[in-house]
């Protein structure tokens, strides 16, 4: 059996009672990875013949759902500024506790009647006031922590430039540690603060963390409640009777948003070290994009360094199965992306900093090389050392490095789960 037809050939019939699941995300539509899960974890269930049913935030571009009557009215932070005052008062108040979201969550659980909640990324749109409308329906919750939220105000610990590893509101109000911005720090601090006095966080039943580095960092942050470890399931898993692509050139691959902490400046940089006819292929897009490109200019690397916009699907394998390798120069705490993962499963080396979870995946000198975050000059040198090994090797235990991520281990793992909530809840 090809494991690519995995989900639809080994589970085909129930092997448990049938159970409704409620999934929550802010996003019903594919933004990024923690959304890709989300979607994912509803295929796999549904395809064992469990009901599901969704929670989000209205928009446009959403996937088709008969549940979206029940969606909160879409809002987008980013243009906040342009609002009236009163309009971001209201915003201020429902990211601490949205209203609408605990009210049109209620009516949705009184008509789908769910065994079990699963969220996944709920902040700030939904609030927490979903958790306590899932309470007082007695309704056993899950949550997939797929950042940093729960454990600090600042969601990716990152904060201009540099790993910001702090839980505390009032330090983040210090350092401004939202977008630098106080009035954005004071909303989250003051989120954090009063959810942590009612102990919002602790009437979810059961948390999952998709690495273990993400566990340990919840862990040091002084996060108080277990965490299971269950990473992602990657869909489809790699075949392992096609043949390993062909990698006949020296261009090198980065994929992924053009963000400050992506690393991707750092990247550049190393390319200017490079001597040997390497070139570059940055695919994506982002806030820093412009200044990405100047600094291609400043350091004459136009010829070398190309940027080639968000190209998906198809289109991205074409570039992805031919490149030496990947490069991933993320600066902030990764959680496992779904863009390292999928460039392993297709048979590429990773090139990545040590950072995050990033060394769960990547083992230096075995599917990849490692390199120290944000020295250009430790990149360029790894970049070098794959002319001193067998690439065919290194592709061989990049695909074979994400087998175990398999859709039975997390299918199995997640309704072992739900079916002891459910059990407790009904002893309750």
């Amino acid at each position: 059996m090809k494991r690519d037809s995995f989900l639809y050939n080994a589970i085909i019939k129930p092997k448990s009672q049938s159970m409704r699941v409620l999934l929550i995300d802010k996003y019903h539509r594919q933004y990024a990875g923690p959304q890709r899960l989300y979607f994912d974890t509803a295929k796999l269930l549904r395809a064992q013949g469990h009901e599901v049913a969704f929670f989000a935030m209205a928009h446009p571009k959403n996937e088709p759902t008969e549940w979206s009557k029940y969606f909160v009215e879409q809002v987008d932070y980013e243009e906040a500024n342009q609002l009236s005052f009163w309009q971001q008062l209201k915003i201020a108040r429902n990211i601490i506790w949205n209203p609408e979201a605990k009210r049109n969550l209620e009516a949705l659980i009184d008509e789908f009647k769910p065994d079990v909640a699963h969220l996944f990324v709920t902040y700030h749109q939904l609030s927490p006031s979903i958790i306590w409308a899932l309470e007082d329906k007695k309704v056993p919750i899950v949550m997939t922590l797929c950042d940093y939220k729960l454990a600090s105000p600042n969601y990716s610990l990152f904060v201009r430039g540099k790993i910001w590893e702090h839980g505390s509101g009032w330090r983040c109000l210090a350092d401004r540690c939202v977008k630098d911005s106080f009035l954005k720090s004071l909303i989250c601090a003051l989120e954090k603060l009063l959810h942590d006095l009612l102990g919002t966080y602790g009437r979810v039943d059961a948390y999952i963390g998709l690495s273990q580095f993400l566990i340990d960092t919840y862990q040091r942050l002084g996060f108080p409640y277990h965490i299971r470890l269950l990473p992602q399931p990657l869909v489809p898993l790699p075949d392992l009777t096609r043949p390993l692509p062909q990698k006949t050139g020296k261009n090198f691959l980065y994929f992924g948003r053009l963000s400050a902490e992506k690393g991707i400046a750092t990247l550049i940089r190393a390319f200017a070290e490079l001597r040997d006819g390497e070139t570059l292929s940055i695919v994506g897009f982002g806030p820093e994009e412009e200044g990405l490109k100047k600094l291609t200019i400043e350091l004459h690397l136009t010829d070398k360094v190309k940027f080639l916009g968000p190209v998906y699907g198809d289109d991205l394998q074409k570039i992805l199965l031919p490149a030496r390798a990947v490069v991933v120069p993320s600066e902030w705490y990764e959680n496992t992306p779904y863009a390292l993962l999928e460039t392993l499963a297709s048979g590429t080396p990773v090139i990545a900093a040590r950072v995050g979870s990033l060394p769960e995946r990547v083992q230096d000198g075995y599917n990849g090389f490692l390199f120290t975050p944000g020295d250009a000059h430790d990149l360029a040198e790894k970049i070098r050392q794959l002319d001193t090994v067998s690439l065919q090797t290194l592709q061989e235990h990049a695909r074979n490095s994400v087998l175990t991520l398999d859709q039975r281990t997390y299918l199995d793992a997640l309704l072992k789960l739900y079916s002891s909530l459910i059990q407790a809840n009904k002893l309750t």
